[in-house]
C-alpha cells in the first residue's frame, strides 16, 4: 500500500499519532478499498483509523469482501449506529487511546463527545494537510480507473438527454442514467442523476412534482463509481419536441480550460470563476494553493447565464486531455 506509507510518513512529520477518516473517498486511497456507499448524504463516521505506533489501518466494514489482503479481519470493525459500540471498537484499537494528535476530515458534535471521552485531553487538526500528497502524487492507476468510469459517466448523460423531452418526469432521466450504468456493468452512482432547470447561472432543486417543460433550460448530471474510482460530468439542454438542443458551454470555457497546466494553483483557477477540485477515488478537495501536476485528474465547472459545463480534466504538459 505505498498511499498508506506516504500517509504515515506525513504523520511523522506532522506529529499525528492517528487519523480518524470518515470520507469515503480518503478511507478508500488510505486502505485501498473499494467499499460501496450508496448515500447521498450521511453523518461523520468513523470509517477508516490509521495509528502511526503500529503502522496499522482499520476499516468500518462487514465484510473482508472488497477489503484488500494486506487488511487482516481483526483490523475490521462492524457498521453500528449505537454510539456505545462503536466507541468500544475504537477503544479496542491498539494504540487509539495513547494517541494524543488526531487528524480528523470532518466532524460532528456526538463524535467529538466520542473521540473526547475516549482520549481526554486530544487536539484535533485537519487530516487533510497529512492527505494532501498522497493526492497529490502521479498514478497510472488513477488516470486508468477515472478514464474508465468517465466512459460510463458520459454513456448514462447521454441516456438522460436522449429520453429529455417535454412532460418528462425527472426520475423518467434518473432510471435512463441508471439503466445505461447497469448496462455498462456499473450498479453504483456517485450520486442520483440529476435534471435541474437553469436560472441565471444557477441550477435549480426541481421538485419531483413537476414534469419538465417545452423550451426550459435543464442542467443534466450524472456521475459514476465504477470499481472505487469516480467521475462526473454536466451539460445544458433546451427541452424540445422532437429532440433536446445542446447548449454550448460558457464563453469562457476553453480559455479556462487551457489553463490546466502543470504549475497552475487551484485557486488561480477559481479565480476565474471556475468550480475546480481533484476526483477519482471520490471527490479530492483541493486548497488554493494545490498546484496542478502532470497526471493529475480534476473536475472544472463553469457556468454563465445560459449553461453550466462540467468535464473531467486530464493535467499533461502538452495541454489538457478530456476524459469526459
Amino acid at each position: 500500500m505505498s498511499e498508506l506509507a506516504t500517509v504515515l510518513e506525513e504523520m511523522e512529520a506532522r506529529g499525528v499519532d492517528a487519523l480518524v477518516l470518515g470520507r469515503e473517498a480518503n478511507s478508500r486511497v488510505v486502505a485501498d478499498t473499494t467499499r460501496l456507499w450508496l448515500a447521498g448524504t450521511r453523518a461523520f463516521a468513523p470509517g477508516c483509523v490509521v495509528i502511526r505506533a503500529t503502522g496499522e489501518v482499520h476499516v468500518l466494514a462487514n465484510s473482508d469482501d472488497a477489503v484488500p489482503a494486506a487488511v487482516p479481519d481483526d483490523a475490521l470493525y462492524g457498521i453500528t449506529w449505537n454510539p456505545e459500540k462503536l466507541l468500544g471498537a475504537l477503544v479496542a484499537i491498539e494504540g487509539f487511546t495513547s494517541a494524543r494528535v488526531v487528524g480528523v476530515d470532518g466532524m460532528t458534535p456526538a463524535m467529538y463527545a466520542l473521540l473526547t471521552a475516549a482520549i481526554p485531553d486530544l487536539a484535533l487538526v485537519d487530516a487533510a494537510t497529512v492527505l494532501q500528497k498522497v493526492w497529490s502524487l502521479p498514478s497510472a492507476a488513477r488516470l486508468d480507473g477515472v478514464r474508465a468510469t468517465a466512459a460510463v459517466t458520459t454513456t448514462g448523460l447521454a441516456a438522460m438527454a436522449g429520453a429529455l423531452r417535454p412532460n418528462v418526469w425527472p426520475r423518467t432521466l434518473r432510471g435512463a442514467c441508471a439503466r445505461a450504468f447497469a448496462m455498462a456493468g456499473v450498479t453504483t452512482p456517485a450520486f442520483e442523476g440529476v435534471a435541474a432547470p437553469i436560472e441565471g447561472n444557477l441550477s435549480t432543486w426541481l421538485s419531483p412534482e413537476r414534469m419538465l417543460i417545452e423550451g426550459e433550460r435543464v442542467v443534466l448530471r450524472a456521475g459514476a463509481l465504477r470499481d472505487g474510482w469516480e467521475a462526473p460530468v454536466a451539460r445544458t439542454y433546451e427541452v424540445h419536441t422532437p429532440a433536446p438542443i445542446a447548449q454550448p458551454p460558457p464563453a469562457a470555457w476553453a480559455a479556462t480550460l487551457d489553463q490546466f497546466r502543470p504549475g497552475m494553483r487551484a485557486g488561480e483557477l477559481r479565480a476565474r470563476g471556475a468550480i475546480v477540485y481533484g476526483v477519482g477515488r471520490g471527490v479530492e478537495p483541493w486548497d488554493d494553493d494545490f498546484t496542478l501536476f502532470a497526471g493529475a485528474t480534476c473536475v472544472l465547472e463553469l457556468a454563465d447565464a445560459r449553461s453550466v459545463h462540467q468535464d473531467v480534466v486530464h493535467v499533461r504538459d502538452g495541454g489538457p486531455e478530456l476524459l469526459t
